[in-house]
């Protein structure tokens, strides 16, 4: 399993802003993180990697080949949690991993297997049947990483993983 990138750029504005300038690293089972500055280009770069954005120049592979030739089966095995919090305040978290799991393509029998062990990883059995609306900021970060876990993904994509966790719940994920 490995991601490669290869002199990956990404400018904005019309070229004016360079969000990302020639990026290249490979990634290998383990854990990275990316540090820099706001405005560095972190999340750009993160985009790039689950497909939202698309570089303009450069190239990203996945397991030796293309990641534009083979995007489906990319996407398929990639868990994401972006930044910014895109959640249903009206929906409770079972019934949003419950939908995740439907847009993932994940078999009802595994997602019924792999929800109350996610609640339970992230310390939110207490609040699956709450509405999303109603979590804290912290709550909102860890029903966001158990969403990306949805499906035992091969490459996990954390945009700010512990913004808004408590030190307590920083330790426990």
């Amino acid at each position: 399993m490995e991601l490669s990138l290869s002199g990956v750029s990404k400018t904005y504005r019309s070229g004016r802003v360079k969000a990302v300038r020639d990026f290249t690293a490979s990634f290998g089972p383990g854990v990275y993180g990316i540090l820099g500055a706001n405005g560095a280009g972190k999340s750009s770069l993160m985009n790039i990697i689950t497909g939202a954005l698309r570089p303009d120049s450069g190239e990203m592979r996945w397991n030796g080949l293309p990641v534009r030739e083979q995007l489906s089966s990319y996407l398929s095995v990639l868990g994401y949690m972006p930044q910014q919090q895109g959640l249903y305040p009206n929906f409770t978290a079972k019934q949003f991993l419950w939908y995740m799991a439907a847009l993932k393509g994940i078999k009802k029998e595994d997602a019924s297997r792999q929800i109350p062990e996610l609640f339970r990883m992230v310390n939110l059995e207490s609040g699956a049947n709450r509405r999303l609306g109603t979590f804290s900021g912290g709550m909102k970060q860890r029903i966001l990483i158990a969403q990306a876990l949805l499906g035992d993904p091969q490459l996990l994509v954390l945009d700010e993983p512990t913004a808004g966790l408590d030190p307590k719940e920083r330790i426990r994920n």
